[in-house]
């Protein structure tokens, strides 16, 4: 059966966009697990897909057009009261307009494991308002005017 893939469109909606990811994504395969990360550190998630006796197949997202020139924020949590890699940290970003909420989990699916770092994609946004961490030891940090398109490194105060 081929993997499927779906674009998330915004309230709630998805579109199947398998037939736009080409004939190497569409094969008929038997897959054992997904992992999203973004393996070069451009933005853009990319997506290696295991499957049960075989070799894993690595999706570089090449996004061309305005989708290529979408800003993002990858966030890397140290916990010092908390754990240390912030799980269960609840995060809350602002930026051109909109509030995205993300949660740093432990564990992302069968057989795999995707990015610890938490991605927020931000569209056009050219820069983020705001960025709220609620860590698992209940202190909050809030993070004012960040600029896109990097790696940030937040550690939770003591």
């Amino acid at each position: 059966m081929p993997p499927h893939l779906f674009r998330n469109v915004g309230k709630g909606r998805f579109e199947e966009v398998t037939n736009a990811m080409g004939a190497a994504f569409a094969a008929p395969r038997v897959g054992r697990g997904a992992a999203y990360a973004d393996i070069n550190n451009d933005g853009r998630l990319d997506l290696l897909l295991s499957t049960n006796g075989g070799p894993a197949f690595l999706f570089r997202n090449e996004a061309q057009g305005a989708a290529a020139t979408n800003h993002s924020l990858r966030i890397k949590l140290i916990g010092t009261k908390s754990n240390r890699d912030g799980i269960g940290a609840h995060l809350a970003l602002i930026a051109g307009g909109r509030t995205q909420i993300a949660e740093r989990i432990a564990g992302s699916g069968y057989l795999s494991q995707d990015d610890g770092r938490v991605h927020f994609g931000l569209g056009s946004a050219p820069k983020i308002d705001k960025l709220t961490i609620h860590w698992p030891s209940g202190k909050e940090q809030v993070l004012e005017n960040l600029q896109p398109d990097r790696v940030i490194t937040v550690e939770e105060p003591r």
